[in-house]
């Protein structure tokens, strides 16, 4: 005989598959559950911990349990394609937290992160992007304010390379990737809310963005959570 609690996880399990509960949702609470299935909590409890055991869900403290994402993002790593462009190109939904804008000028100490001369205006701004509910990804951009004048905080939340082409008719030409995996610090955990306790590195993607002039602009450093992406890229061997 199948056990009751067995039962539930099987019929939320099922509700998670077809989009009852999509990903970044919250499952009802313990007490909803106990009165939809007419049984204990013990026995939800149970249902919870194997959907919890199987990577399903996610307990929030003061939350619930949030369904967690299992389709990785694709990532393209030869392009230069603006998370705007991707959301639509994916369809899936990005909302864009700016917990950093600040104006500052590069100094001997900041030069090594930057890679600009010292002296050089720039903005420091930070985003976190939330992708279908999950905080999944940091960018950290140093961008030239004497090349890209007139930037808010505003439109670093929509979409900075917009405005670049847009409004200031600038053309984006190449960007320079280094991709490396390092280890979580305060800080990502403090940013990316929900980050799993056990997951201790990130997939970073430094990159150096150019003008089709070869003006250097935008330095970029965007930490993924490994759970969320895969990076593609097409390689075709050169013959002689």
């Amino acid at each position: 005989m199948i056990p009751l609690y067995f039962k539930i996880y099987q019929q939320i399990k099922d509700d998670i598959r077809d989009h009852t509960y999509p990903a970044g949702s919250f499952l009802p609470s313990e007490n909803e559950l106990v009165t939809q299935f007419q049984t204990s909590r013990d026995t939800i409890r149970k249902a919870l911990a194997k959907l919890d055991e199987e990577g399903l869900i996610q307990k929030q403290r003061g939350k619930g349990s949030q369904v967690i994402s299992h389709q990785l993002r694709h990532f393209p790593i030869s392009g230069l394609t603006s998370f705007h462009e991707l959301e639509e190109l994916q369809h899936f939904h990005v909302v864009t937290e700016v917990p950093v804008f600040e104006h500052l000028t590069v100094t001997k100490k900041t030069q090594k992160t930057t890679l600009f001369p010292v002296g050089t205006p720039l903005y420091h701004i930070v985003r976190v992007r939330i992708i279908d509910g999950i905080y999944s990804v940091i960018d950290e951009d140093y961008i030239r304010a004497d090349i890209v004048p007139g930037l808010t905080k505003d439109i670093a939340k929509h979409s900075i390379y917009a405005y670049i082409e847009n409004t200031l008719h600038l053309s984006v030409a190449y960007a320079e990737k280094t991709i490396t995996a390092e280890l979580v610090t305060a800080m990502d955990r403090k940013l990316l809310v929900g980050l799993p306790e056990d997951e201790n590195r990130l997939i970073q993607v430094e990159s150096q963005g150019h003008l089709t002039d070869t003006t250097y602009f935008q330095r970029t450093i965007a930490r993924h959570r490994p759970d969320q992406f895969q990076f593609n890229e097409f390689a075709r061997r050169q013959t002689t």
